[in-house]
Parts: C-alpha cells; structure tokens; sequence
C-alpha cells in the first residue's frame, strides 16, 4: 500500500487541497492517516485517491457534493437512476444551447447578409414564426 501526501493527491487529480480538506469536513474524502511520525501530515492510501477522482468525475457533472456522499456510500440502484437522470439533465440543457447557438448564428448571418433593414425586417419576421410560432 503505498501512501500519497496531499500534495501528490493534488497533483494526481488537480482537486485543491482546500477542496480535500472540504471533503473531509464533509464526510467524502478522508485521509488514510492524519499524523505520520509525529508531523501533521495527511497522507491518503490509493483506494482514497480513486475515490478523490470518482468525487472528481461526479463534481465535473455537477452532482452536489450533498448528493455525492450518497452516490459514493449506496452501491446500488439508487446511484444508476441519480446517474441517468443526471444525464437526462445535461442532455436537456446541450439540446437548449444548441438551439439558441442556432438561433444566434441564424440572427448573426441575416445581420451579416443584409444591409437593407427592410430585407432583414423580413427575414427576421420569417425566423420568429418558423421557431416561435410552429412550436
């Protein structure tokens, strides 16, 4: 077993080390051994830094550190369906941007191709009842 410094732990997985000392107080993330010969040092064995990395993963996207200790405790269903729906929330939230990327590339190339304001009057009457209207 070998035992990695909160530095290295901070290296390895570029979570800060106030980020660990967070997770600690949060019940996530303890260190393997707190003191070694008599220094305070926090040392944490390679099992700790999967899960620092697992909490990582969950963090990047955007489970609340609340919801992570339930994630990492349960090993069972419960974690797949807060998964999957976390998934169907980020699956949500692309198909909306990727509709107003579209909608702002779409206002940007009538600014950009017509100079005449009639001409873009128009077009942009056009867009409002094609994306507005046929909802």
């Amino acid at each position: 077993m070998s035992l990695n410094t909160i530095r290295e732990v901070t290296e390895i997985t570029g979570i800060t080390v106030n980020a660990l000392r967070y997770y600690d107080r949060k019940g996530l993330l303890h260190p393997t051994v707190r003191n070694s010969g008599g220094r305070k040092e926090w040392l944490y064995d390679d099992e700790a830094v999967r899960r620092a990395k697992r909490i990582l993963l969950l963090r990047r996207i955007g489970i609340p550190v609340e919801s992570i200790v339930f994630v990492l405790e349960k090993v069972d269903r419960m974690n797949e369906t807060l998964l999957r729906a976390r998934l169907e929330e980020l699956q949500e939230e692309r198909a909306l941007i990727d509709e107003q990327i579209s909608v702002a590339s779409m206002l940007l190339f009538i600014d950009e191709i017509s100079a005449d304001a009639e001409v873009k009057n128009d077009l942009l009457d056009k867009m409002f009842e094609k994306i507005c209207l046929d909802e």
